[in-house]
């Protein structure tokens, strides 16, 4: 937002600010004395950015989440935003200020350590950091790499693992979460026609409440794991600072503590749906992939599509409720319900493509079914079934276990391979029945397979889509040679059962064109990625508008 001068430069058709607003506008009103001051608002507060300095007021406004009425009441918020926030940028909160009635009009006081008898109104005080230091500063700027984001994710993981979670229960069990995620949505009815369509918000409503239903005992399970926190609240790519070896993390929700204490897949979400809004979505999966790796929390992706557009609807309710405020300036105004529209628009994205769906990864060895089935993963947050696993737990075997069978001998034999392929089946039909998605990771390459899972579809009653990996023949043979040396490593495929399969691999011409595609991972995975889920979504909205079929 460009710098604010005095009232009377402001909208004329806008309601006129508060005489205190008006007298913050001047520099004389600060020690610091600026140059110049620059308003920003939301829909609770006015930030003043004076020089080095910054200054927040809370607006007296009262909000079904919010109540700002009193000044006890913001005096308190105030205090609270300072200490909260200490919790992760120690040295940017300087205290809380008390205005006080000056010769003038107003002026600032003194750090007030308990309420001010005189003060008509409390302001806290942050030290300015710089904007082009801020991770979506540096995002606009092509500056954020994988990098930084591994070492944003390695703080979030870090300050969670502080948070206390003895309000777990209170704040996220699956209760909680349905009058929590359904209330925010419910309050954005009213919205409809003008910052969301009724088709969006009816999909809205189906993804979030079929979500919540499908996975009410697993959203209980991680309140009972410590996973649901007195996290941030409102982590956003604007609120986080990266330095020279430092990052510092602004602006948590001060205000209300049923909105801070949250899961951490939802705090961490929140950045992950932010980082897709700003056009970095590869950066959103690897803060996902990362904190997954240092936390050891698996089930984490589970819930990230779910989170994300949660978070994504109430930044819509946030920028909608800005929209209508008659003292923001008209193209304020306008461009905050642009804001609303495009956040609401991406919730949608997320409802469209994490419904229940079958996606089959499939294609010969070595041509990264699996990197781009877990990379899926972490974009639906739908649950893998890798065919090497279930050999080898159909056998006995730990996954882990190398084995040099002949092709078509031992676990590799054909009456093996089909028990195998049958059993994913199985266990796709049955999840798909709980209302999950599911992923089959595998070669696939016996259309007798293909047709069992398109016809577990076809009983569900969901979409299916074919994503065949494709590389080129040297770079396959390449990951051959480096996948025998690599620790951990589940499939046993070689060299050799490569070119037995290359014999073996039957087309896939029976699959329907709408419902297959083709992808060449030698691309890289997370552009592959990002264009699968594109065509995924595409697909299941075209069928969902009723031009296409599973």
């Amino acid at each position: 937002m460009a710098a604010q001068g005095p009232a009377e430069s402001r909208d004329a058709n806008a309601r006129p600010l508060p005489e205190l607003v008006r007298a913050m506008l001047r520099p004389e009103f600060y020690p610091e004395h600026p140059e110049r001051v620059e308003l920003r608002q939301t829909h609770i507060s006015y930030v003043f950015i004076a020089g080095d300095s910054v200054y927040k007021l809370k607006k007296p406004v009262r909000f079904t989440f919010l109540d700002c009425a009193e000044l006890g009441q913001r005096y308190h918020l105030c205090c609270e935003e300072v200490r909260l926030n200490r919790r992760l940028a120690p040295d940017v909160y300087l205290g809380v200020y008390p205005i006080l009635p000056g010769k003038s009009g107003f002026m600032l006081g003194a750090e007030a350590f308990g309420p001010n008898s005189d003060a008509v109104e409390y302001a806290v005080k942050m030290r300015r950091l710089p904007e082009e230091r801020m991770l979506d500063g540096l995002i606009r700027a092509g500056q954020a790499d994988a990098k930084i984001i591994r070492s944003v994710a390695a703080r979030i993981r870090d300050f969670h693992t502080r948070c206390p979670s003895q309000l777990g229960w209170t704040y996220g069990s699956a209760a909680t979460i349905w009058r929590l995620v359904m209330g925010n949505l419910t309050e954005c009815d009213r919205f409809i026609g003008n910052t969301i369509g009724s088709h969006e918000y009816i999909a809205l409503e189906q993804f979030l409440g079929g979500f919540i239903a499908a996975h009410w005992e697993t959203i209980n399970d991680r309140v009972r794991a410590h996973r649901v926190v007195e996290g941030h609240g409102d982590l956003r790519c604007e609120h986080i600072f990266v330095g020279d070896g430092e990052i510092k993390m602004i602006d948590c929700v001060e205000f209300s503590e049923r909105l801070r204490y949250c899961d951490v897949a939802s705090d961490l979400a929140f950045l992950a749906m932010d980082l897709d809004r700003l056009g970095a979505r590869e950066l959103a999966d690897e803060v996902v992939d990362s904190y997954v790796a240092a936390s050891a929390d698996d089930g984490l992706i589970e819930f990230g599509p779910f989170y994300k557009c949660y978070r994504a609807v109430v930044r819509a309710k946030v920028a909608t409720l800005k929209s209508l405020e008659d003292e923001v300036e008209a193209r304020e105004r306008d461009r905050a319900r642009l804001v609303a529209r495009n956040y609401f628009a991406l919730a949608y994205g997320y409802a469209a493509s994490a419904a229940p769906a079958l996606i089959v990864v499939c294609g010969k060895s070595a041509t990264g079914k699996s990197t781009v089935a877990r990379m899926l993963r972490c974009r639906t947050g739908f649950g893998v079934i890798n065919s090497d696993r279930v050999r080898k737990r159909l056998a006995g075997i730990p996954a882990d276990v190398h084995l040099h069978s002949a092709y078509d001998r031992g676990i590799y034999a054909a009456e093996f391979t089909q028990m195998t392929y049958q059993a994913m089946i199985d266990e796709a039909e049955s999840l798909l029945r709980e209302g999950r998605g599911v992923i089959l990771d595998g070669t696939f390459k016996d259309p007798i397979n293909r047709r069992a899972a398109m016809d577990v579809a076809a009983w569900v009653g969901v979409p299916i889509l074919f994503i065949e990996c494709r590389a080129d023949r040297n770079e396959i043979m390449r990951r051959l040679r480096e996948r025998s040396d690599r620790p951990g490593e589940i499939s046993d495929a070689t060299l050799e059962v490569f070119l037995q399969q290359e014999a073996d691999f039957v087309e896939l011409a029976e699959i329907p064109a709408r419902n297959y595609l083709v992808v060449d991972t030698a691309r890289g995975a997370g552009r592959v990625v990002l264009d699968a889920h594109d065509a995924l979504k595409h697909f299941f909205e075209s069928r969902k508008a009723g031009r296409g079929t599973a």
